[in-house]
């Protein structure tokens, strides 16, 4: 048990961990401020932001930038947001042309993007985390401040241990240990649907409920939501398990021919309508035939679902909504270790 000393310094101690990310997210998101401009930001006193300050340059997290001249008044130093103090290496898994692929990014704290290259994967039908050995060894040792590994996959194109850390369920925490051991870096699972549904939500700026939904004939169907800018999940972090839906008859894949597969989107997105009225799909898919959304609405039989049709996107960009997503929560899981 502490005594009242060493409760009172733990205390100090947190105090000033919890002031030292306030700062440290207030210069993050503003990317340039003075002492006076972080005042108002944080709410802290100029002597409590001049020692913070001090010690994230000392870390190396901050940088002295140039004066600031306000009209009339003294000159004042202005702060710089380090943003390759630490880096992020994100790895997406996805299809396009009837090819499996994995993309590899690293980017700053700023989210933009340093390097990025694509490989076509083996054709194995499921994958497995050997496939990513040498390129991740690869952009560890190129770039030394990677401090994150986000992996991003889809939840019907996984296998044994890999399949279970997309569902972030307690063997999750065991590869991603062993991942973290072998790589001497954090490592993190989403799903390709989840980590698109959230870069969604982020690209749009204006919509509360956001709904991701992958549709490719042959393919298990997948989808995610995002609501306020967070991930929603069920039972061992999944959600959105649509394949479940009984017009899927337990097959759980959308069929190869056109008409049946075009007729069965259309029945899927009436349903993720029904059940939680995103205000905006996004539909990732290459093959479904065009006029998608036109046929939806003549498959509207009520008010109701017409008064229910969100905006609905229908695109072929899935990678760039994956990194996106991707980059949020990798920020997240570096604010959560600091």
């Amino acid at each position: 048990m502490l005594d009242k000393s060493q409760t009172t310094s733990l205390l100090s101690h947190q105090i000033r961990e919890q002031n030292l990310q306030t700062v440290r997210e207030a210069l993050h998101k503003e990317q340039i401020a003075t002492v006076s401009a972080l005042k108002q930001l944080t709410g802290l006193s100029v002597v409590t932001i001049n020692k913070l300050v001090a010690e994230l340059i000392r870390r190396g997290e901050v940088y002295q930038g140039a004066s600031s001249y306000a009209a009339g008044g003294r000159p004042a130093t202005t702060y710089c947001f380090n943003a390759g103090f630490e880096l992020i290496l994100i790895l997406s898994c996805y299809q396009r042309g009837g090819n499996e692929y994995v993309g590899y990014s690293v980017h700053d704290l700023f989210g933009e993007c340093i390097e990025r290259r694509e490989e076509l994967l083996s054709g194995t039908a499921q994958l497995h985390t050997d496939e990513f050995t040498i390129g991740i060894e690869h952009y560890l040792e190129n770039y030394k401040r990677i401090a994150m590994i986000g992996l991003s996959m889809p939840s019907d194109g996984v296998g044994g241990r890999v399949g279970a850390a997309i569902r972030h369920d307690p063997q999750s925490k065991r590869l991603a240990h062993h991942l973290e051991l072998r790589f001497k870096t954090p490592v993190f699972f989403e799903t390709d649907i989840n980590a698109a549904a959230l870069g969604c939500y982020k690209r749009l700026g204006d919509q509360e409920c956001v709904a991701g939904l992958v549709l490719v004939p042959g393919r298990a169907p997948a989808c995610g939501f995002c609501y306020s800018g967070s991930v929603l999940r069920g039972k061992d972090g999944m959600a959105g398990e649509i394949r479940y839906f009984p017009m899927y008859n337990d097959q759980g894949v959308l069929p190869e021919e056109k008409i049946q597969a075009d007729d069965l989107a259309v029945r899927t997105l009436r349903a993720v309508m029904c059940v939680m009225n995103p205000g905006y799909v996004a539909v990732y898919t290459e093959s479904l035939k065009p006029n998608l959304v036109d046929r939806l609405k003549k498959n509207l039989p009520t008010a109701a679902e017409e008064a229910l049709l969100p905006r609905i996107e229908i695109c072929d960009t899935i990678r760039e909504d994956i990194v996106s997503g991707m980059l949020s929560l990798s920020l997240e899981k570096l604010r959560a270790v600091k």
